[in-house]
């Protein structure tokens, strides 16, 4: 997922959950668009390799990584709280529970 445009990663997102995106409000929509983006961003400091990286350097990607899934936790339980969210049939919601919801969803593809 990390390796597409920001851009493209919305637009996906979209696609994938029209009803929700459909429902949101401006503030909503954001927050989902937010946590596509912090999911993508523990992707790939995930998939950032470490061997050979300066101690500095590898302390800075531990801390960028950190960040990030603090971002996506806390976007998540907002996501989950949103009228929209609450609102959209079933199915789509599973959908993005299964696709952006689990947490160990974003550790078990990345390999």
């Amino acid at each position: 997922m990390f390796t597409n445009s920001s851009e493209e990663l919305r637009a996906s997102a979209r696609r994938d959950f029209p009803h929700y995106y459909a429902m949101a409000d401006a503030v909503d929509a954001a927050m989902l668009d937010g946590l596509v983006m912090a999911r993508a961003a523990i992707v790939a400091g995930v998939n950032t390799r470490r061997e050979g990286v300066a101690p500095a350097i590898r302390e800075q990607l531990e801390k960028v990584a950190d960040v990030a899934e603090q971002v996506f936790s806390q976007l998540r339980e907002a996501v989950r709280r949103t009228p929209a969210f609450e609102a959209i049939d079933p199915a789509e919601r599973q959908a993005i529970e299964r696709t952006l919801f689990d947490a160990e969803s974003l550790y078990s593809t990345l390999e």
